[in-house]
């Protein structure tokens, strides 16, 4: 029996050469932005998540607007972040080397990116089709009014697991259960370890309270001792070859697992959930804004988001492309949560001076024994 694909999430980092190779190979043009790429103006540099796209997409835009995409992908927000200092830096060092037209940071980037000041206001005259986003998505605190962003894929962050283990799906308390222990993971990342964590003790993720915060660092330490690890690279290989029962989860990287496994579940518990948003901007200094904003606009278009969303298997905020969705992806209430899952759901936000007080936080977990 051929042994099945190996997963890659929407935040899974690049794994080796062999990883960095596939990823070359999976749009039309993937390569750094240099600096003779940069002299063309019929260029768009694209700096995306890995695996989120539909490579045609970029083909198709490509002939339709007589353009060259230049695509890379990035593996965390933090790794974006880090690129766009770089990008900075040389700009005011009178170097172009590495700059980006298109970005897409997640919701909580965004909130940081705007306040310090590296996205570009986009010229709301160029996207004709915006108003074919779903009216909430218009409105969204992180940008009310899209004045800097436009969604490209939006979901929930709850917890994958196995329906022949559980009989009924598990909350955030599960990571405390040794009766799994060895089985279980949580997510390798700041915010959403805390999270979870924070979740269990009926307290908002957003929490800005030092005690609270102390206290889910003291939660997430005893859930050392039983899950197996914090891990965001190889849950969905291990949660589709039976290796796991629980993991907190990406509602699309469980859409993914599930296509190798049939018997996972996804559950928001009742406790509460994340919601996120990633969404397309433009960095200041794009050197072609002007195509990155042509880009977008494609990109609302119905039958392009539909295709992206039917690929990549998440809600592209696009109310015009629903009704062109496959119903495999339509009807999934893991893609598309109902209303009383959504409203249990939260942003994280960005909480300026006290992210401080989650960074030292998480250094003492990671710091702790197993």
């Amino acid at each position: 029996m051929q042994a099945p694909p190996r997963l890659i999430g929407r935040r899974r980092f690049l794994q080796g050469a062999g990883a960095l190779g596939a990823a070359l190979l999976a749009a039309p043009v993937l390569q750094a932005c240099s600096d003779e790429s940069l002299e063309h103006s019929n260029v768009l540099t694209f700096l995306n998540w890995q695996d989120y796209i539909d490579p045609s997409v970029l083909t198709e835009f490509e002939a339709q607007e007589h353009m060259t995409v230049t695509y890379q992908t990035y593996s965390s927000n933090d790794e974006l972040a880090r690129l766009l200092s770089l990008a900075n830096s040389s700009r005011r060092r009178g170097r172009m080397r590495h700059t980006y037209d298109l970005i897409v940071p997640s919701d909580n980037f965004v909130r940081l990116f705007r306040s310090e000041n590296l996205l570009a206001p986009l010229d709301r005259s160029k996207l004709t089709n915006i108003g074919n986003l779903q009216p909430d998505f218009r409105a969204e605190a992180f940008d009310p009014g899209n004045r800097y962003t436009v969604p490209w894929a939006t979901g929930t962050t709850g917890i994958g697991y196995d329906t022949t283990v559980f009989s009924q799906p598990p909350d955030w308390n599960v990571f405390a259960d040794t009766t799994y222990k060895g089985k279980m993971t949580v997510l390798d990342e700041e915010r959403d370890a805390f999270l979870a964590a924070l979740f269990s003790l009926g307290q908002s993720q957003n929490t800005t309270d030092p005690s609270t915060i102390n206290a889910a660092a003291n939660r997430l330490i005893q859930w050392k001792k039983v899950i197996v690890g914090f891990n965001s690279k190889t849950y969905l290989d291990d949660l589709a070859a039976g290796k796991l029962v629980a993991a907190e989860a990406y509602s699309s990287d469980l859409v993914e697992a599930r296509a190798n496994n049939p018997k996972l579940g996804f559950v928001v518990p009742p406790q509460g959930g994340g919601r996120w948003v990633d969404s397309l901007a433009t960095p200041v200094h794009a050197p072609h804004e002007g195509n990155a904003e042509i880009f977008i606009n494609f990109y609302l278009r119905p039958e392009v988001s539909a295709q992206v969303a039917n690929f990549v298997k998440v809600d592209t905020a696009n109310a015009a492309a629903v009704p062109l969705l496959d119903p495999s992806v339509r009807d999934d209430p893991v893609v598309f949560p109902p209303a009383d899952v959504l409203a249990r759901t939260t942003f994280t936000a960005d909480l300026g001076p006290v992210n401080s007080l989650y960074d030292a936080a998480w250094k003492r977990v990671q710091a702790a024994p197993a």
